[in-house]
């Protein structure tokens, strides 16, 4: 079923999983920063490209797993399903890290990259299902700001209780937080339906979508590109935070919480005001371009002055366009297409590209630290040349978008 009546559905499905998001948001900014904290007090910063490179492979299984349970029970269940699996799975690291096993750091971390995407998308699969295109410009900013603002609420609590609480105990929140977030995209399914599958689906995972469609071809390599820049400028901001605060495990994760809250704080403007402003007023096509152009910006200043505060300020920029303009304008691209796309292709593309740009980048970096190259020094100009490629590949993206919107096709 694809929603076609405009008004006050459109708003309500809007409002229940832009909802749905804060919760999810809330948990998993206790998760990130104690994860990535835990894991480098028990391996050390350099080891996370390491971590990272097993990503692709967990995720690819993952997405596999996603697609044969939406086969098998449809959309609505198979979200409960991730849902509450999810918070089952951090409950259980929770445990044993309080036992003592350091290898539940790295499948926490692991758990942390992979569960927030493999929901969040779900979310934005049935809204991309619901709206009209008309509709997602004036409402995709807000819906990224109302899940923004879990993000907020999330990394001001941790700044604000991890070191009163104690880094491990913030894991106890993740996991309970799926629980509420359940409950709100239950009530949208159970108030306005759940999408039709087609007679005839393609492959669990839709690969063969991407044979016949260089639209999701495009977007899965910006998305990879886009995900190395992210990836290099965290491990070089990992780097430059472990030196500041060697030996101060509370406190770093309590600067990380300030630092995500504030983000999260930040991108609130970017995300309820510019982001429809932009998305209303100026074309599809300038919005996308002027996303690497601003990165490129932001890296070359790293680049030449490589500081906590000038590759935060890198990644910051990342993080907040990622979180408001990059991902309203880039879901729009979705509502014309197919079902299977919106929830398989999708899923692939933003799940598995979004973390295998990560892990691909984290390959080859371990590979080069163990062929004695210091990777630290080279972080930022990989950022750079990856916003490249980005910035390449949006003009036939978008020439290509607007043949097809300009057919008008639909399901």
């Amino acid at each position: 079923m694809k929603f076609t009546g405009k008004g006050k559905s459109e708003y309500q499905i809007a409002l229940l999983m832009g909802l749905s998001a804060f919760f999810t948001l809330v948990g998993y900014e206790f998760i990130r920063s104690a994860s990535t904290v835990l894991f480098k007090t028990a391996y050390g910063a350099d080891k996370l490209p390491v971590v990272l490179a097993i990503m692709p492979l967990v995720v690819f299984v993952g997405v596999a797993g996603y697609g044969r349970l939406l086969s098998m029970l449809g959309p609505r269940q198979t979200l409960r399903v991730t849902t509450l699996g999810a918070g089952f799975v951090i409950f259980l690291c929770y445990l044993a890290i309080v036992s003592g096993s350091d290898i539940a750091t790295g499948i926490l971390y692991i758990v942390k990259e992979f569960y927030i995407v493999l929901l969040i998308e779900q979310y934005w699969s049935y809204i991309n299902s619901s709206l009209q295109t008309d509709t997602a410009r004036r409402l995709n900013g807000p819906i990224t700001g109302v899940a923004g603002l879990g993000g907020a609420t999330g990394g001001i609590l941790v700044s604000q209780f991890a070191v009163s609480l104690g880094t491990e105990t913030l894991l106890i929140v993740a996991a309970v937080s799926v629980i509420p977030a359940l409950c709100i995209s239950e009530t949208a399914y159970h108030l306005h339906g759940e999408p039709t599958a087609p007679k005839r689906q393609s492959s669990h995972m839709g690969w063969s979508l991407f044979r016949g469609s260089r639209i999701l071809r495009y977007l899965l390599a910006i998305v990879v590109s886009s995900q190395i820049v992210s990836a290099v400028l965290d491990l070089k901001f990992q780097e430059l935070l472990s030196i500041r605060f060697a030996g101060e495990m509370h406190k770093e994760t309590a600067f990380q919480g300030w630092f995500f809250g504030t983000l999260n704080s930040s991108v609130l403007l970017l995300q309820f005001v510019i982001a429809p402003i932009l998305l209303s007023f100026v074309s599809l096509r300038l919005v996308h371009i002027l996303m690497p152009l601003i990165h490129l910006g932001a890296i070359t200043v790293a680049i030449i002055e490589p500081t906590i505060f000038t590759v935060g300020l890198a990644f910051f920029l990342f993080k907040a366009l990622d979180y408001s303009v990059f991902r309203a304008a880039k879901e729009i691209l979705y509502i014309p297409l197919s079902y299977d796309t919106r929830y398989r292709a999708k899923e692939v593309i933003d799940v598995f590209g979004y973390r295998s740009g990560k892990g691909g980048a984290s390959v080859v970096i371990v590979l080069l630290q163990r062929a004695g190259v210091l990777m630290g020094n080279y972080y930022t100009w990989i950022a750079f040349a990856a916003a490249t490629l980005w910035l390449t590949l949006i003009f036939p993206l978008t020439h290509d978008v607007e043949e097809l919107t300009g057919q008008g096709n639909s399901d």
